[in-house]
């Protein structure tokens, strides 16, 4: 089973953009129900193990997500531009973050025309209570950030998560013609730990289960070991996130000699910026991605 690392670009995504949630007022919330989701293994009989909640200011969360499933925003056929998108939101692997990074973002890319799926993969069990919760998060982030910030640090994680995006690729590409989209034409767009994720994907998995391009959002850049042909690989990041935009651009460098890669670093705007920060111009990347796409002929 493929190990992957997580770095602590991913391991402090919540938190590194100046937000503690401990500072701000956490709300638990009933669990949305979500129209057509489709589980990646089979409907469980129950997902009650499922933590939401709501921080002040910030939207959505969830934790202890044990079934991983697709939520689907489906355009209309009219309106379809034939390729597909599957959102692999941020959080750590320890929660997922449903606010611009999710909800905002599946809704702008249904409006453009994909099919578009969050993808709501495993996430790392945290206790129950949320006194205990938040202990537990302070004491992980203080071991992430212990490890430095010079990108080299990668404590290692489960496989779930690895797992879960290949799987997502290939149950949406297995039912392309469903979706009304093109089986080759299937891309993971990630947010931070999602980043990762689609990243990850494009070096190791197996043809049918590896997306057919990339969208880094604030996704660390790490030097890996790396097949000798890739994916087309889209990296949008602010130069002052404390994170990623530290870390150098080795993976660019080495992308470009195997495939197409184009990066997009921004002045200002720091880390976990969703679908971007206005005044900042990292609100620019949604429509410079769909450029992109133009551009090597994902879509029209």
């Amino acid at each position: 089973m493929k190990k992957i690392l997580l770095t602590v670009a991913a391991a402090v995504a919540f938190s590194a953009a100046g937000f503690a949630q401990n500072s701000q007022k956490v709300t638990y919330i009933k669990s949305p129900e979500f129209k057509n989701q489709i589980y990646l293994y089979g409907k469980p009989d129950s997902v009650e193990t499922e933590q939401w909640y709501e921080i002040e200011g910030r939207g959505q969360f969830v934790r202890n997500v044990k079934n991983p499933a697709l939520i689907p925003y489906l355009p209309a056929k009219r309106k379809a531009n034939g390729a597909a998108v599957i959102i692999a939101p941020g959080g750590a692997f320890l929660h997922h973050t449903f606010g611009s990074g999710g909800f905002e973002a599946a809704e702008w890319f249904k409006n453009q025309g994909f099919a578009t799926f969050i993808l709501k993969y495993r996430t790392e069990e945290t206790p129950l209570d949320e006194a205990e919760h938040q202990a537990f998060v302070a004491e992980k982030m203080a071991g992430y950030r212990a490890g430095g910030l010079s990108g080299n640090y990668a404590p290692q994680t489960p496989d779930f998560a690895y797992d879960d995006i290949c799987a997502a690729v290939k149950l949406v590409r297995g039912h392309a013609a469903e979706f009304n989209v093109q089986p080759d034409k299937i891309g993971i767009v990630g947010f931070s730990a999602g980043a990762l994720l689609g990243v990850y994907n494009a070096e190791s998995a197996p043809d049918e289960s590896r997306a057919d391009f990339i969208g880094s959002i604030y996704g660390q850049l790490v030097m890996r070991k790396m097949p000798e042909k890739l994916p087309p690989l889209f990296a949008a990041m602010s130069s002052d996130d404390e994170l990623s935009g530290q870390s150098g651009f080795e993976v660019i460098q080495a992308w470009q000699k195997r495939g197409v890669a184009e990066l997009h670093l921004f002045g200002q705007g720091g880390h976990n910026f969703g679908m971007g920060h206005e005044p900042y111009t990292n609100a620019l990347w949604p429509e410079e991605f769909l450029a992109w796409l133009k551009m090597i002929k994902i879509i029209k």
